[in-house]
């Protein structure tokens, strides 16, 4: 792991990470509408962003909601509260996968977040996701919230909103 380095990101640097991601998902309008609200989070100061980088280019990033009345909870009873983060995108490039860099820089959100006074994170995962269920599990999330319909931008402009059953786990820090 010599040359990775874990860190709240700036809003420069997300701005970078989102451009790369969009670049390299030209098919699917969705990274744009989602590099909108990650900044807009980050403007407003309802969510902190992770970034992992390997030799100064960020490979790998997290967020954790910290707004426990972020507009996107009000569907779901418990997954955010004052003592409780909601974590979510988590993404490593595709050729660092397995190779515990994402790992490393979970450990230091979930660090930051516990001095910072958090007492447990939640998340969500679609039922499908059995690998990624398997390394949240690994992870510890394993109480149960609820099952609830989630809603995810369209891969074109124009199109629905697609709506998708997420379970929500939630771990003791």
């Amino acid at each position: 792991m010599e040359n990775y380095i874990c860190k709240i990101a700036t809003r420069e640097e997300l701005v970078k990470r989102w451009d790369d991601l969009i670049a390299n998902h030209p098919d699917d309008d969705s990274w744009k509408g989602y590099k909108e609200g990650t900044l807009k989070y980050f403007d407003e100061g309802t969510a902190i962003f992770y970034l992992g980088f390997l030799n100064g280019v960020a490979i790998a990033e997290t967020c954790a909601h910290i707004d426990p009345n972020f507009q996107g909870f009000e569907y779901v009873e418990g997954i955010a509260s004052e003592n409780r983060a909601y974590l979510n995108a988590f993404r490593c490039d595709k050729e660092y996968e397995g190779k515990g860099y994402f790992s490393q820089l979970y450990y230091y959100m979930e660090n930051d977040l516990k001095k910072r006074g958090y007492t447990s994170v939640s998340l969500g995962v679609e039922p499908c996701e059995i690998r990624n269920i398997q390394i949240y599990f690994h992870l510890g999330f394993t109480h149960y919230i609820t099952t609830a319909i989630d809603h995810y931008l369209p891969k074109h402009e124009g199109e629905e909103l697609i709506d998708v059953y997420v379970n929500y786990y939630y771990k003791d820090l």
